[in-house]
């Protein structure tokens, strides 16, 4: 009986902890790309000077691309500050991704990078060895590919993709610097006192570093 008991406690006392923790979420897209076709983008440059172009995100990566003479160019992000997709903003992260503006708070920013998961593609993992490593899972995904841009809603050409895993990075804009939105990369910038604060709302078993409405709580604070 109290061998019973005993494992029953224990057991009651795991449901807090798994009830802060996010299920994993199997994120799929049928198109290879952030947009079934190429539209409208206002793309802002460092000085503030402003381009219309045509343009979408390639998830190989996160990667921008925009239409010039017929043909799909991936943009040099070197001198880009922002694209704005109607109500969508995206970021650059370094000098060949972006992401995508969750929620910006002071002059700080909460930022989501989508791409192609290319281990899951071949039901590994680790990411280590052989084929996977060189994501040649993802061959038949690339621009010349999958038909040209251009062809993105051709039925053929969604058929070829099939169903591409999706994996989702998020980062801080903190200080002008990106921060990995981990526990311990975050909570090593600061002191002992404002880590204290932090997690007086980081360990609530209903708040979670894998879930983005956690992070945008956190945002404010940082």
């Amino acid at each position: 009986m109290k061998t019973w008991m005993l494992s029953f406690l224990l057991s009651l006392s795991f449901v807090p902890m798994a009830r802060g923790q996010q299920a994993p979420v199997d994120e799929r897209t049928a198109i290879p790309y952030e947009y079934p076709a190429f539209r409208d983008a206002t793309v802002t440059m460092m000085f503030g000077s402003r381009k219309q172009v045509k343009g979408n995100v390639y998830l190989d990566g996160s990667r921008f691309y925009f239409m010039q003479d017929g043909k799909a160019i991936e943009a040099n992000l070197g001198n880009v500050r922002r694209v704005q997709f109607g109500d969508s903003l995206y970021v650059p992260v370094n000098a060949t991704t972006v992401g995508y503006v969750v929620a910006q708070d002071s002059g700080k920013m909460l930022v989501c990078v989508r791409t192609i998961d290319k281990y899951k593609m071949k039901g590994r993992k680790d990411g280590f060895g052989g084929r996977d490593q060189s994501g040649e899972g993802l061959a038949f995904a690339t621009l010349d590919g999958f038909g040209g841009v251009l062809e993105l809603d051709n039925r053929e050409a969604m058929e070829r993709a099939k169903r591409f895993p999706v994996q989702r990075e998020y980062l801080f804009r903190i200080d002008g610097q990106w921060v990995p939105a981990k526990e311990g990369t975050v909570m090593g910038r600061y002191d002992r006192a404002k880590r204290l604060m932090l997690r007086g709302m980081t360990e609530n078993r209903y708040w979670s570093w894998t879930d983005e409405k956690s992070l945008v709580q956190l945002l404010p604070l940082l």
